[in-house]
């Protein structure tokens, strides 16, 4: 008996051993699952936050774009002279923003500052060639130093109806790295900005030392021991503009590297965070795993209860929050009486969104020199139309438009209201809302992009185009010049026979890109189906029959030349090219039939000449 008790309470601790065992491995796999969980939840939190980051970095150069803008309306086209703009410029250029020059910029480089001074020749720079062939504006690629020899980057904006004149910016690596400087996890990060080839063009890590024009990739393996590996694929990921992110190592630390294309120039955002900030969050979660292998079994069940309520919990916050974003965005809506005799205007409801103030009651000067200057530019007719709703008397107002928050961010606003007038037919009082619809709108405004544009290439497809440039002729040409061009892709069936339908797409696709690079957004570019596109070039009122026959003969040129390009297999090689055929309105049709048959007709005569070249309408109709 007493050997089989033994037996029997060796069995029993036995299993009691066998069960703690299962416990804990249960609760280490446990812990080692949540461990990773969170990590990865980190990382995804991380990649969110830089995505902010970016954007608000990217905002940053617009609002510098902005005032480079205003700088160069002064230089436009109009009646006055030259010294005029330019006395203009000097009363305004005091209001420069961030800048710490301003300057003039001819097309063969040449230029001076604002105070009048000259300033080196920057016909060389890859930044300023890019801007005189493109008529777009440009960031220098790198860090540059200035006659001071202070470390500066520039920004290049082209006056508008002007060839040969640029607007000049630089500003300073201290004010670059202000406003690049923004707090972000706790203060513990630090970032960079480099180019493709990896060349730091900024770096917030050290207030006190500009670092800027070094190779990043030599600079990380010479500061830690991380493997070649891990640093080439994060050159590789940043030289195709992926994002992603990799764990370094140094003898101190190991530091997460996030990276994400910044959209300027092609420049990568690469934001440096200690591992063990990630880790410190975990930490909680860690102690209470502990506490429960301490106390084994119990402990376990009461983790288990607490982790399902934790989850449950956040899941119910994060459903709740969802409900109130979407119940804010959808109600957050400011209503106005407007007095229209007084001259003040009284609201009710939520006022900061709009005035970015508690006050319920202002003057009506106030908000129209305060607040009218917040509605984009693109908008401004809004203003208009509510004095042509009171001139012509009518009962009520309706308008949409984009107004900038306090965050410096546009979103859509809906305006409606009721005009009260006297019996004198006098308007004494205006009643009504302003509501953010910007969710409602942006939905629209998506599902229109998705009508209007061919999936394939994202340009405007066929019934889109031949709209716009019907309403275009119709309702805004007013006699201004435009071009109708038709490009064809030659050999394009051979591609699809011999070489696939999928490199098909792709050659379709890489047209439609340099179309885009070839043409400016102002122009109209169209897939008419297959292999052919058609663009519509618009010009001003300054141009000639001669200067727009010069521009069509360069466009063509370029279009010849990079289209043509050769797509191939292990079995095949298929040479695509393109023939184009181009006509001017109105000399050659005062409509968009009339238009097409005439640049079809060109193009029918490139095909018969043996392809790959461009000819402009030039009064013959096939037959």
């Amino acid at each position: 008996m007493e050997l089989k008790k033994i037996v029997k309470d060796i069995g029993v601790a036995f299993g009691i051993i066998v069960d703690i065992f299962i416990i804990v491995f249960s609760l280490i796999i446990f812990q080692h699952r949540i461990g990773v969980s969170l990590f990865k939840r980190s990382i995804q939190n991380i990649t969110e936050i830089q995505q902010l980051y970016k954007q608000m970095i990217s905002n940053k150069f617009e609002d510098q774009f902005s005032l480079l803008e205003t700088q160069s309306k002064y230089f436009e086209e109009g009646n006055k002279t030259e010294e005029e703009k330019r006395e203009n410029v000097l009363k305004y250029s005091k209001v420069s923003g961030e800048f710490k020059k301003l300057a003039l910029i001819n097309s063969d480089g040449t230029g001076i500052d604002f105070s009048g001074k000259t300033i080196p020749n920057i016909r060389n720079r890859i930044y300023f060639r890019e801007a005189v062939e493109s008529s777009q504006r440009s960031v220098s690629e790198q860090i540059e130093l200035d006659s001071n020899l202070k470390p500066v980057l520039t920004l290049l904006y082209p006056v508008k109806n002007r060839t040969d004149l640029f607007i000049l910016g630089t500003i300073s690596y201290d004010i670059l790295r202000k406003m690049f400087d923004v707090p972000i996890f706790s203060g513990k990060s630090y970032s960079y900005i480099v180019n493709k080839e990896g060349n730091i063009i900024l770096c917030n890590k050290d207030k006190k030392k500009a670092l800027y024009n070094i190779n990043f990739y030599d600079y990380i393996k010479s500061v830690s021991t991380t493997k070649y590996s891990v640093v080439k694929k994060m050159k590789n990921d940043i030289q195709q503009e992926f994002s992603g992110w990799v764990i370094c190592t140094s003898p101190e630390s190991e530091k997460l590297f996030s990276y994400t294309s910044l959209g300027i120039n092609d420049w990568t955002l690469i934001t440096v965070l200690p591992i063990s900030y990630i880790r410190k969050q975990q930490t909680g979660i860690s102690i209470l795993v502990f506490v429960v292998i301490a106390v084994i079994g119990l402990m376990l069940m009461i983790i288990i209860f607490l982790v399902y309520l934790m989850l449950r919990h956040n899941s119910i916050i994060e459903r709740d929050n969802e409900r109130l974003v979407t119940v804010n965005n959808q109600t957050q809506t400011l209503c106005f009486e407007f007095d229209i005799v007084k001259d003040i205007i009284d609201f009710s409801g939520e006022t900061k969104f709009i005035l970015g103030t508690d006050k319920k009651q202002l003057p009506a000067e106030f908000v129209r020199s305060e607040h009218f200057r917040r509605i984009h530019p693109d908008d401004g007719n809004i203003l208009d139309c509510l004095h042509e709703s009171i001139t012509q008397k009518k009962d009520s107002y309706t308008a949409e438009f984009r107004y900038k928050g306090y965050d410096n961010e546009y979103f859509w606003c809906r305006l409606s209201g009721s005009f009260i007038y006297s019996e004198d037919g006098r308007p004494v009082k205006f009643i009504g809302s302003i509501s953010n619809v910007n969710t409602q709108v942006l939905h629209e405004l998506k599902l229109k992009e998705l009508a209007e544009c061919d999936k394939l290439t994202k340009l405007l497809n066929k019934t889109t185009m031949e709209s716009k440039i019907k309403k275009y002729l119709n309702e805004s040409a007013n006699g201004k010049l435009c071009a109708f061009i038709i490009v064809d892709l030659d050999n394009f069936k051979s591609i699809n026979d011999y070489l696939g339908h999928m490199t098909g797409d792709m050659a379709i696709r890489d047209a439609a890109k340099k179309l885009s690079l070839v043409f400016s957004e102002k122009d109209y570019i169209g897939r008419f189906g297959g292999d052919e596109f058609c663009v519509l070039m618009r010009f001003s009122e300054y141009f000639t029959k001669d200067s727009v026959i010069k521009i069509l003969k360069e466009k063509g040129e370029s279009l010849c030349n990079i289209l043509q390009e050769d797509y191939f297999n292990e079995d095949s090689t298929v040479c695509v090219s393109a023939s184009i055929g181009m006509a001017v309105y109105p000399y050659d049709g005062l409509s968009y039939e009339e238009l097409f048959a005439c640049a079809d007709s060109a193009l029918y005569d490139v095909k018969k000449s043996g392809k790959n070249a461009f000819k402009i309408y030039d009064g013959k109709r096939k037959q």
